[in-house]
């Protein structure tokens, strides 16, 4: 507890301050605060680093749900104040802020107000935009549940999926009107990086110019603050990927060999692609725990069946984690044909190699290993293995 600083503090007001003693006190932020619903209970203080959340402090509430608390920092950040995981608050504070936060406690962040921080005040405006369009997904939820035994029902579906598209796109251009506007505000930061449901919303990938933009502003502002550092540091890694993927796009041009790949099969058997020239191969990449992979391979395993005996082979590469989860899902799709991992998931290397960036993503070469088709789908590989073997 830092309830040792409070003697300081009062030997301050009731002293006055020299310079030095400015200086001193500058390097603190007081959070003061009264909750509904919140009388004698514990509330856990987290900073939110660049890496993880670190639980720094506790305070107990008194009986009227009030309390005090101050603390030294070193820079400005990022902390929670937590009644459990499902009722928090995100802050951004600034060493010299005075904090004052209310609201019910039952309800947090949904029902909350908070002045004397203007990052703590823009991350509020952000969060409360986001609470207002997940309450519009519920509400599209509540009619997908009621609507499933209806006959209409995929119409109905098509309509819900259209409609949560807008409210993604809606909370999307938020944030990006956002990040143009408060380009100095470490609040942007936990902008660029919000999800919604399981989906960021700005991707380094899409949206490069949203980042590279805010890291230059803030760079201006803190340039030795850990979280813009951490923020430069991804940009930077960003452009290295970039410039990589470009060079690899030069080797995956068609018409160009396709980069060999040796990697062990279930058995642990080394097995090259080159292993299976003389024939057209499409080159898989999946996994056990993809949705869309399993659903390919059932349109895969009719296509091998029909065309293999003609020149047509598989090299199927999974991004699974564990070997158990890979030969399952071998087993449950009735899988025949080569399949190799390093049960590496992303870090792979051949996921650099040949610029994956999601899954199902396969690739065909002709009998000699050269590139023919990318992005190939069951449907494009069928109809190019029926011109070519003539049925």
């Amino acid at each position: 507890m830092l309830q040792r600083f409070l003697p300081l503090l009062l030997f301050l007001l009731t002293h006055g301050c020299s310079p030095a003693d400015r200086a001193t006190q500058d390097t603190y932020f007081s959070l003061h605060g009264s909750f509904e619903n919140a009388s004698e209970i514990m509330l856990t203080i987290y900073e939110l680093t660049t890496s993880e959340l670190i639980p720094v402090d506790s305070i107990m509430t008194d009986n009227k749900g009030q309390f005090s608390y101050t603390a030294e920092i070193a820079e400005p950040g990022f902390f929670i104040i937590s009644a459990n995981q499902a009722n928090r608050l995100t802050l951004v504070v600034e060493p010299g802020e005075v904090i004052n936060v209310s609201g019910n406690v039952e309800r947090l962040p949904a029902e909350h107000s908070i002045d004397g921080s203007p990052g703590s005040v823009l991350l509020s405006s952000l969060n409360t935009r986001l609470l207002k369009n997940y309450q519009k997904v519920d509400s599209l939820a509540e009619i997908f549940q009621a609507s499933q035994h209806k006959d209409n029902f995929p119409e109905i579906k098509n309509g819900l999926d259209e409609a949560y598209a807008d409210i993604f796109s809606d909370q999307q251009e938020y944030v990006k009107n956002f990040i143009r506007e408060n380009p100095k505000s470490l609040a942007s930061i936990i902008a660029s990086y919000q999800f919604f449901g399981n989906q960021l919303l700005l991707s380094e990938q899409e949206h490069f110019e949203y980042f590279e933009s805010l890291a230059s502003s803030l760079s201006e502002v803190y340039p030795e603050n850990k979280h813009v550092i951490d923020l430069n540091r991804r940009i930077n890694r960003h452009k290295r990927e970039l410039h990589q993927r470009r060079q690899n796009e030069k080797n995956l041009a068609i018409g160009a060999a396709a980069p060999e790949i040796v990697l062990p099969d279930p058995d642990g058997n080394m097995v090259a692609l080159s292993s299976l020239r003389g024939s057209y191969v499409l080159i898989d990449f999946w996994a056990a725990w993809c949705a869309p992979c399993r659903e390919a391979n059932a349109r895969l395993r009719e296509i091998y069946s029909k065309y293999h005996d003609y020149g047509f082979d598989i090299y199927a590469i999974s991004l699974d984690r564990t070997r158990e989860q890979w030969i399952q899902g071998i087993r449950e799709d009735s899988i025949t044909w080569p399949q190799v991992s390093d049960l590496r998931f992303w870090s792979s290397p051949v996921v650099n190699l040949y610029n994956i960036s999601g899954i199902p993503y396969a690739l065909l070469i002709d009998p000699e290993g050269k590139i023919i088709k990318k992005g190939t789908t069951p449907d494009q590989l069928e109809q190019f293995l029926a011109d070519r073997f003539g049925f």
